[in-house]
């Protein structure tokens, strides 16, 4: 089955409906997320691969920096590359454990300088509704903190959370920051099927993955293993549950031809034993897995981009020791 353009497109304004999440969440979530990826069938979009995959951290805690090192440790071992969204106020704490993401290969994202919202670094702040100005100066200080400490220019940016603080004003700020790409909202919130698309202010937009069984949530590791709402504890919970959604995404996107954005945290890593069992999916040479950077530069389809995307921007390649 094949969700319809006009009813998709209805359904992505939809996400303070709850009648309707109820209903789609509790009655078909899987049917429905691959009927939304079905739409990508037959397009060809990856030359002889299945499917493309990008795949990102959260480094938003103490926690989450302290285990990046063992997190790109497991990656080196299958030779696999994410990109790291990145907190200012812990790059300055945790500088070594940053300056390893850009020596190892890996991207660095701009995750704004302290979390707006962040429950030790900013708490009760919601970024989408501080100014403008605010907003743009969490930006730019994050940005001047990685380039004064490794001389690295971030190309992208991951709002503070997700779901009803996302708001397209972002754009600007990142037009004006200079920037060339943003990770900040998800599958049912976009119409196009899950790809990358040209957001406003000619920013590319990375929608991330949505839950199979939570189709208006984020994919991610928080609500699978720490939320404590009572529907995320009803439909599913704990690390075998994550693993079997993970794998239910990863064959729904070779399936379709899909492009799929898997995002995690990475002090909830070593909460789930099958983390290996994931890289080696990821492994799988049907697939393309990238970066965010990698992925413009190397000109991968972006919906409504009228060129070939960002040709200047680096390559991330690990640095000479």
């Amino acid at each position: 089955m094949i969700l319809p353009d006009g009813l998709y497109r209805w359904i992505t304004k939809q996400n303070h409906n709850l009648p309707l999440i109820g209903l789609i969440t509790f009655g078909m979530p899987k049917v429905f997320v691959r009927s939304i990826y079905n739409g990508n069938r037959g397009k060809q979009l990856w030359g002889d691969k299945k499917a493309c995959v990008t795949l990102s951290f959260d480094c938003d805690y103490p926690e989450d920096c302290e285990d990046m090192p063992a997190v790109m440790g497991m990656l080196a071992q299958y030779k696999l590359k994410a990109s790291f969204a990145a907190v200012g106020h812990w790059v300055e704490k945790y500088p070594r454990e940053h300056a390893m993401v850009l020596e190892q290969g890996h991207e660095l994202m701009n995750h704004t300088y302290s979390h707006p919202d962040n429950e030790i670094l900013n708490p009760g702040r919601k970024f989408r509704y501080i100014s403008a100005a605010e907003k743009l100066e969490e930006i730019e200080r994050c940005h001047e903190i990685v380039r004064g400490l490794y001389g690295h220019e971030m190309t992208g940016l991951r709002i503070p959370h997700f779901k009803h603080l996302f708001s397209e004003d972002i754009y600007p700020l990142l037009k004006q920051a200079g920037y060339a790409y943003s990770s900040s909202t998800w599958l049912t919130n976009t119409p196009t099927r899950g790809l990358p698309f040209m957001a406003p202010e000619g920013i590319a937009e990375f929608p991330l993955a949505t839950c199979p069984l939570h189709p208006f949530t984020v994919f991610d590791t928080w609500h699978s293993l720490n939320a404590e709402r009572l529907s995320h504890r009803i439909m599913h919970r704990g690390p075998d549950d994550y693993l079997m959604l993970f794998e239910e995404l990863i064959r729904v996107g070779k399936a379709t031809g899909s492009y799929i954005n898997i995002y995690m945290d990475p002090l909830d890593v070593k909460k789930i034993p099958g983390f290996q069992r994931m890289l080696e999916l990821l492994s799988d040479p049907e697939l393309i897995v990238t970066t965010y950077t990698d992925y413009l530069r190397d000109g991968l389809p972006v919906i409504g981009a009228p060129v070939r995307q960002a040709d200047a921007l680096p390559r991330m390649e690990a640095k000479a020791a």
